[in-house]
């Protein structure tokens, strides 16, 4: 049995996706399975291939950790830049809704999410809709991304706030 809830959401999410229901359900269903086995799967560049196969645009030498959630809805308004790194268990949302009662004061927004070159998402961050996170920057174990954060920063905390800048001149060593 299928909740109204349920049956609301999902015409919400393909008029969203400005698709029709069948092709939206076969879509989601197919990067459910793919986010599924990406997310245990052993080896970390095959990680990669399988979100890739999911809609999600990631470059060169990425790392991805165990149990990323990528947007399910929304995973082609993903951008991961080359040599990036997510730790496990980051959650990165290209959308947001508010709850059956709430859908007229925060109705369904979607906006682009871009993981700049050379960053660094430690384990267990949650990364918002409409966020960039510029190169070279680290965001800290458990931070909650809200808004953007410049390249060569370290922003930390819940919500992420700056708290030390990079030095951008240096250029780390390749082995």
């Amino acid at each position: 049995m299928v909740s109204d809830r349920d049956k609301l959401a999902f015409n919400e999410a393909a008029r969203c996706s400005k698709t029709n229901r069948v092709w939206f359900a076969v879509r989601f269903g197919k990067n459910w399975i793919l986010e599924r086995v990406a997310s245990s799967f052993p080896i970390p560049s095959w990680r990669v291939a399988l979100h890739r196969l999911r809609g999600i645009k990631i470059g060169k030498n990425v790392y991805i950790g165990y149990d990323v959630i990528f947007d399910r809805i929304h995973p082609e308004l993903i951008t991961i830049e080359d040599c990036a790194e997510i730790g496990d268990r980051c959650i990165i949302s290209a959308h947001s809704r508010g709850s059956l009662l709430l859908l007229d004061a925060y109705p369904r927004d979607t906006e682009a999410v871009k993981i700049g070159r050379g960053a660094w998402i430690a384990p267990g961050c949650i990364i918002l809709q409409g966020v960039e996170i510029g190169e070279r920057s680290v965001i800290g174990t458990g931070s909650v991304v809200i808004r953007s954060i410049p390249n060569n920063s370290v922003a930390v905390g819940v919500p992420a706030r700056l708290i030390k800048t990079i030095d951008a001149n240096s250029e780390p060593k390749e082995k």
